[in-house]
């Protein structure tokens, strides 16, 4: 039985070393900046939640304002335009059908269709242009 407690110690040392190194890299938050439009200059730092999106749009109201972002004076983008979301380790972003679109390098997402974020991206909404940044931390 002496023998039984240390090989079952190195087991359990082994299955926890991968689980934490796994969680450092994990992506937290989406950090998206405007590099063109009327708000050129403004950050925001996103956290999605896993039954809580991140919405982008037209609309002032509070889903916006205090967990998303208002681009109220961008009358291009729709009133619900998108969201952003952590899904199984993944940054993305759906279009939730917008009239004008979201562009990636010219080409437009597909409504409704989570299209994955890589860091240094950019998406075109309306006349406002963001930049993506994924932290870990």
């Amino acid at each position: 039985t002496e023998n039984a407690d240390p090989q079952q110690q190195e087991t359990d040392d082994g299955d926890c070393k991968p689980m934490a190194a796994k969680k450092s890299n994990e992506i937290k938050y989406i950090r998206v900046e405007v590099t063109e439009g009327v708000y050129t200059g403004k950050t925001f730092k996103l956290q999605p939640k896993p039954r809580a999106p991140c919405w982008v749009g037209r609309s002032a109201g509070k889903k916006f304002r205090d967990r998303g972002i208002s681009l109220a004076k961008d009358d291009e983008v729709s009133t619900t335009h998108g969201k952003f979301e952590l899904k199984n380790g993944k940054a993305t972003f759906t279009d939730t059908g917008s009239t004008n679109g979201t562009l990636h390098e010219g080409v437009e997402l597909e409504d409704n269709v989570a299209f994955e974020l890589k860091d240094g991206m950019s998406l075109k909404m309306g006349c406002t242009v963001v930049k993506i940044s994924l932290l870990t931390t």
